[in-house]
């Protein structure tokens, strides 16, 4: 994380550790306040400057996140990373999702 984000996680933590209780209270003991922080900035704040965040923007985000936002965020990057050490080769890879030569037509 970088400093601005590590200074709004502790200004926020009040939010944080409210989100986590509810997440608790449905049985998500699992998610802990690192996953939530990490959903928040790599998906929801992605393409917005942490300079530019207000605190009612980042509060309110926290708020609305749900536990099957961050259980699906938390699966797809396990596929990502998983297929990403797959060490498949090219002509494989192409026989698997049929994919053709770019100069071969279909007739």
């Amino acid at each position: 994380m970088a400093v601005p984000y590590e200074s709004l996680f502790k200004e926020v933590q009040i939010v944080i550790n409210n989100k986590i209780e509810e997440f608790q209270y449905f049985g998500y003991d699992a998610i802990t306040k690192e996953d939530l922080w990490t959903y928040c900035i790599e998906k929801k704040w992605r393409k917005k400057d942490i300079n530019e965040l207000r605190l009612h923007e980042v509060v309110a985000t926290i708020f609305t996140v749900t536990s099957s936002e961050l259980i699906n965020y938390a699966q797809v990057k396990g596929l990502k990373a998983s297929a990403s050490q797959m060490e498949i080769p090219i002509e494989e890879m192409k026989h698997l999702f049929h994919l053709k030569p770019p100069n071969d037509t279909e007739q």
